[in-house]
């Protein structure tokens, strides 16, 4: 597919005839399973290619600039059908991904992906975030968090930074216009040990869809008390 090429291309990826081949088989099969229960809006193969591969893609260069660990360890939460976690992971190898979501069906296919496509270093975990948030085992473990299109930023806060270490990165992934959800998320930065350090926005290769990403560097480790329960989260955000 020719508009693939372009966007690989356009964002640098290495090895692309492997990554290309991955990434049409990773379409097929979430364009298949589409057809059995909703995993995407999007049917349109070109559609696919910009709104969920290049949308994805553009966390690259956040990745690359913000950290200089060889390997990191990144979580992507509300993560569907793997968007943006899996397409990051394939395009840059070297990334430990763990992809969260709370939908069985969702997670299920996650796993069938995984193993179809036949990747290391990816790991499903299907819970609410805010429980992985107070699990020892995830609780300041990740380098990165990924959100996309999941919920507020002052809401998402509350799921993401309790899982970063200090020094991690948040990478919000939010439509061009944000600067109200940034100004009410300002308080819950703050309180959770962030701060927010960048927000860049683009226009996604090759077509007319804008978006930014918000950028929160974990400062210092969350309160214990965070995060709370998932009604008092949605009852009364941060």
């Amino acid at each position: 597919m020719e508009l693939l090429d372009r966007v690989l291309e356009y964002y640098n990826v290495k090895n692309t005839l492997v990554v290309k081949q991955l990434f049409l088989k990773y379409m097929n099969l979430v364009l298949e399973k589409n057809k059995l229960f909703n995993l995407t809006a999007i049917e349109d193969e070109e559609e696919f290619v910009i709104k969920h591969i290049a949308d994805s893609l553009s966390l690259l260069k956040f990745l690359e600039e913000e950290s200089s660990i060889q390997n990191p360890v990144a979580i992507d939460i509300g993560s569907g059908f793997g968007a943006p976690g899996l397409f990051v992971k394939i395009a840059m190898p070297s990334i430990n991904v763990w992809l969260n979501d709370s939908n069985k069906k969702k997670c299920n296919f996650m796993i069938e992906a995984k193993e179809s496509l036949g990747i290391s270093g990816v790991n499903i975990v299907c819970e609410r975030a805010e429980v992985l948030g107070r699990k020892e085992d995830f609780r300041e473990k990740f380098d990165f968090v990924f959100a996309r299109a999941v919920d507020k930023l002052n809401v998402l806060c509350e799921y993401a930074l309790p899982l970063l270490k200090i020094g991690g990165a948040f990478l919000a992934q939010k439509g061009y216009v944000c600067e109200d959800e940034i100004d009410l998320a300002s308080n819950a930065i703050e309180l959770l040990g962030g701060r927010l350090t960048r927000v860049e926005k683009f226009v996604l290769p090759f077509s007319d869809e804008k978006r930014s990403v918000i950028v929160i560097k974990k400062l210092r480790q969350t309160p214990s008390n965070f995060p709370r329960n998932t009604k008092q989260i949605v009852k009364k955000p941060l």
